[in-house]
């Protein structure tokens, strides 16, 4: 089966002006055999980085989510490539400040594959809760708008980002809910419209190097039919700070990047 696209997504924290990290952020996704066609980095907030990023990774065109949000998403697509990029303010639930969701439509082997990459409202209180809850629904509605466009009802579509699944936490309340808890939610509500996690080679995506302990954040969620993989047999890689061999090692690679690994997957035909 031919490989028609590599595509990534990324968590850079608080991705700021500096070319120096700039130019580590660009070599690490761009330098390496996994070179992705397609990407996605939240939480730009610096207006020099879409600059950076034309003359690092020349091999791309890009596009930059605007808005009343403090973090944007940074998309390449790499040239040579047909995709159409637009902002979905659905995904803000209507609350100015949070981020849009990107709907990149990639058009491969004469098929049209829609990638969603979405950065989540984060926290564990109800509001917080709530506000992911809503997002997601989202993603599901635009799966079934997108299911009725096409012939055998079941589109081609992958979401994929910082999804932000770490639980509820009700104060004074019984009804508290971990993050695996949210996952398997998630995974119920997905698979009403033949969608299902891709699995991942680590356990964890995100960990801020301190007391603690790691947390699976970040996903990819794909319609059952897509054949998605990875190198090394897997079907989702993470990369970073999970590779690393110490603790001192894995610090570093989070004072170097992010405290969020990078999701790298293959779609074949």
């Amino acid at each position: 089966m031919a490989r028609l696209l590599k595509f990534a997504s990324w968590n850079v924290e608080q991705f700021k002006n500096s070319q120096g990290r700039a130019a580590r952020i660009a070599n690490f996704l761009n330098g390496t055999a996994h070179a992705p066609d397609l990407f996605a980095i939240f939480e730009v907030t610096g207006d020099k980085v879409f600059d950076d990023f034309i003359s690092l990774i020349s091999s791309h065109n890009f596009y930059v989510t605007e808005g009343l949000q403090f973090q944007e998403t940074l998309i390449g697509v790499r040239k040579g490539l047909t995709a159409f990029v637009t902002q979905r303010h659905a995904f803000k639930s209507k609350t100015p400040t949070l981020r849009p969701g990107t709907l990149v439509t990639m058009i491969l082997g004469g098929e049209s594959y829609s990638f969603l990459f979405l950065h989540v409202k984060s926290l564990t209180d109800p509001r917080g809760w709530g506000l992911r809850t809503d997002m997601m629904e989202h993603a599901i509605n635009l799966k079934k708008a997108l299911d009725k466009r096409v012939a055998n009802g079941d589109a081609n579509f992958v979401v994929a980002g910082d999804l932000n699944t770490m639980g509820l936490n009700v104060r004074d309340g019984d009804n508290d809910l971990d993050g695996d808890e949210e996952i398997r939610r998630l995974k119920r509500r997905f698979s009403r419209v033949n969608m299902s996690f891709s699995v991942k080679d680590e356990p964890h995506t995100w960990w801020s190097g301190g007391r603690l302990g790691p947390s699976n954040l970040d996903h990819v969620i794909a319609s059952d039919h897509l054949d998605i993989r990875a190198k090394n047999g897997a079907t989702i890689n993470v990369l970073g700070w999970p590779q690393e061999t110490t603790v001192a090692k894995k610090r570093k690679w989070l004072d170097d990047f992010s405290d969020h690994a990078l999701l790298y997957g293959e779609l074949h035909d």
